[in-house]
């Protein structure tokens, strides 16, 4: 009986790739409000210094924010009303193989180093991938009306070195964002030219994170910027003025962000 159980597991452990188990992939620096947890069913109220695990989903409301560091000490901040999957992490020698979902809000992401061969980043939506090398960015994903109907749009802001920015139904048509400059992409539609933001739209949008910042990005991309373009100034403050007011709707990322 028992040689039969360890067969049965030996099976099992081959023909599935993800483990069946949560593992701790890191931990919270920083919870400040209305933040959740839902693991297994159930919902979690977390605290500074609490683990994460694999396939925890992590929700901010109002006027709340979280940071979760991972054990590579990549980092990723939420803003107000945001949710974070952690589908998979882990290292195994130079190999780091990441897997996270955000279906909305605003996330700083800050991929500590470059990652070995082999590895990939990738922050998955609804209908996108965006896989990193080691960079840092905001992705912003709001609400939109478009064509009459309801629907999404995505912001990227590039933050240190440069991503390249592509809408799932068009991945042919990339855009590459260096630091200080940001891209627009909505449902269906080849991102915008890259143009450089206005200080203030980072530090507006930065501002909403609070405590759970991370440190020494924002200060980079506000040093990496280069000048202001009107399109990047007139975007910034109707989306900070809409952040300020906590919020940040709901919606779909519409493309994907994967470092040059």
């Amino acid at each position: 009986m028992i040689r039969k159980l360890v067969v049965l597991s030996l099976i099992v452990s081959l023909v599935l790739p993800i483990p069946l188990f949560a593992a701790v992939i890191g931990e919270f620096a920083v919870v400040t409000g209305d933040v959740t947890v839902t693991r297994a069913g159930k919902v979690i109220k977390p605290q500074a210094k609490d683990k994460v695990e694999t396939l925890d989903l992590i929700q901010t409301g109002k006027n709340s924010n979280a940071r979760v560091v991972l054990t590579d000490a990549s980092a990723m901040a939420l803003g107000p009303n945001t949710k974070l999957e952690m589908k998979q992490f882990n290292i195994q020698g130079k190999k780091t193989t990441g897997l996270f979902y955000v279906p909305m809000g605003l996330v700083q992401t800050n991929v500590a180093k470059a990652l070995g061969p082999g590895s990939k980043f990738e922050m998955q939506t609804p209908t996108a991938i965006a896989g990193v090398r080691g960079t840092a960015w905001l992705t912003l994903v709001e609400a939109m009306v478009q064509a009459g109907a309801v629907g999404t749009k995505s912001t990227f802001y590039g933050l240190a070195q440069a991503i390249s920015v592509f809408n799932t139904a068009l991945p042919a048509q990339v855009v590459t964002v260096s630091a200080g400059n940001f891209t627009v992409v909505t449902a269906g539609v080849a991102p915008t030219a890259a143009t450089a933001f206005a200080p203030a739209t980072v530090s507006g949008l930065t501002s909403t994170l609070g405590a759970s910042a991370i440190p020494g990005v924002a200060a980079g991309a506000a040093a990496g910027t280069v000048g202001a373009a009107g399109a990047g100034a007139a975007a910034g403050s109707a989306t900070i003025a809409g952040v300020g007011a906590g919020t940040i709707a709901a919606g779909v990322v519409a493309a994907a962000a994967v470092v040059a």
